[in-house]
């Protein structure tokens, strides 16, 4: 089985490297360090899996997918330090995931399913799930996130969620008399989420635009937004052209402005 590792961590990639080293009938054919450059060698060098990390530069881990042509994607084990990610592993369907670090059972389960998928010839198959979602432009934006709450993975909807702020390395999701804390930066979730949906309106402040109840203008092209939840936020002048957009195509049927 001649495998690739795909990680902007060198450490991540050795620790790969050396758990391979105990299985027989591996080839570790190359490493890469982000996402241009592992499409361009699984292309070059044809590996019959990767273990790919989500989050990379450049391009993320579904990018490379959905960049691939199709006859040429490999089976893929991703590799995360969220959860939320490991849940978008299975939406896509790949052979498995691992969270970093990877213990060592889950470790082997997720080679053995890699060795199985390639002796029962189940690659087309798993390849063709893979694509449906991953291949789709529409499908990148995310539907759900899995946050951990105490002891317990839940999965929020996010057409549950009307707001979101961050929390130093957190955001939190706020919506139905709720609040979720959930590991990943304000970019990467903003980059994430569909834009017909959610707007940007401040470093620390994502709302629904289709939620917006009322907004007031205040000053330097600032408004108080109010959601129909109650709740009152202020964009700033970095996101201004943004709203501005928004009040210009329309809003939301209805909307008050003063």
């Amino acid at each position: 089985m001649r495998v690739l590792i795909a990680d902007d961590e060198p450490l991540a990639r050795r620790g790969i490297r050396l758990r391979l080293q105990r299985f027989a009938g591996i080839e570790v054919v190359g490493e890469c360090d982000d996402g241009a450059s592992a499409m361009s060698a699984i292309l070059d060098l044809k590996p019959d899996v990767v273990f790919l990390d989500v989050l990379m530069p450049r391009m993320n881990g579904f990018e490379v997918i959905r960049a691939l042509p199709p006859e040429r994607v490999p089976g893929i084990i991703f590799l995360t330090a969220y959860e939320q990610h490991a849940l978008r592993a299975f939406e896509v369907h790949a052979i498995d995931f691992l969270l970093k670090p990877p213990d060592e059972t889950r470790f082997e389960v997720a080679v053995r399913r890699a060795k199985a998928m390639l002796e029962t010839n189940a690659k087309a198959e798993v390849t063709a799930r893979l694509l449906r979602l991953a291949g789709d432009s529409t499908g990148m934006y995310l539907s759900r996130v899995a946050v951990r709450t105490g002891s317990r993975i839940e999965v929020v909807k996010l057409e549950d969620v009307a707001w979101i702020s961050s929390a130093g390395d957190y955001v939190e999701l706020h919506g139905k008399g709720h609040a979720w804390l959930l590991r990943e930066s304000m970019n990467s979730l903003e980059r994430r989420l569909d834009p017909a949906e959610f707007m940007r309106i401040h470093r620390s402040r994502i709302v629904r635009s289709r939620l917006i109840t009322e907004l007031r203008p205040i000053e330097n092209r600032e408004f108080v937004l109010k959601l129909i939840d109650g709740s009152q936020h202020r964009s700033s002048r970095t996101y201004a052209d943004l709203v501005s957009r928004w009040i210009g195509l329309g809003g939301r049927e209805g909307i008050k402005r003063r």
